[in-house]
């Protein structure tokens, strides 16, 4: 199990990076460590790593220039440069605070090895990992909530992207998510429906 006092260290290091993150990090993450909860409840799981992991998943966003993620087109987003620089940062940065914070080195070895490919889905799943499978889980079901999309064109208002964005997440979600709670998750947020008291972090 992960204590209180051990999320609340971690969330008190996590938000002086995800601030400078993107627009929406900090409530993104909110809402996935929120998911990640629920997974774990209902497909067992690690808290230890699940929780840490989506905490500190994005941390990475704060040393990138992340331009060219905010105007790429949908289906290039997930290959431009920031996205792969996030993800190692946030490997090295999530490592520092989790030896700051004492944790214990195998713990911190298997976070920062889901980290430092979450984004990718082929790679999460060649971990054959099920912890790493909930972190990705947890963290793409954000990205179906309609509400949600808006952030990822903060700086091109365009319908037609958003449009583009959805299909590409309708096509591949049979293929993303496996536990039987996350696709109950699924139907369930793309209907935009607000899974919880205080998941959502502007509900708070």
């Amino acid at each position: 199990m992960i204590s209180t006092d051990e999320e609340r260290r971690l969330w008190t290091r996590a938000l002086t990076f995800l601030e400078h993150g993107r627009p929406g990090d900090i409530e993104h993450t909110r809402s996935v460590v929120a998911y990640g909860k629920i997974l774990l409840a209902n497909e067992g799981g690690s808290p230890q790593v699940v929780i840490p992991s989506l905490i500190l998943h994005d941390v990475g966003w704060s040393r990138v220039d992340f331009s060219d993620f905010m105007t790429a087109p949908a289906e290039a987003k997930k290959d431009v440069d920031s996205v792969h620089l996030h993800m190692r940062y946030g490997t090295q940065i999530a490592s520092d605070i989790l030896n700051d914070l004492g944790w214990d080195l195998t713990l911190i070895q298997r976070i920062t090895s889901i980290i430092a490919v979450h984004d990718i889905p082929e790679k999460v799943m060649a971990l054959d990992d099920h912890n790493a499978t909930l972190v990705f889980e947890a963290d793409w079901l954000d990205k179906y909530f309609p509400a949600r999309q808006q952030r990822y064109f903060r700086e091109v208002r365009d319908q037609a992207a958003l449009d583009q964005i959805r299909e590409i997440l309708e096509t591949n979600k049979s293929q993303w998510f496996r536990t039987r709670t996350s696709k109950e998750l699924l139907t369930r947020i793309m209907a935009g429906e607000k899974i919880g008291a205080g998941l959502y972090a502007d509900d708070q």
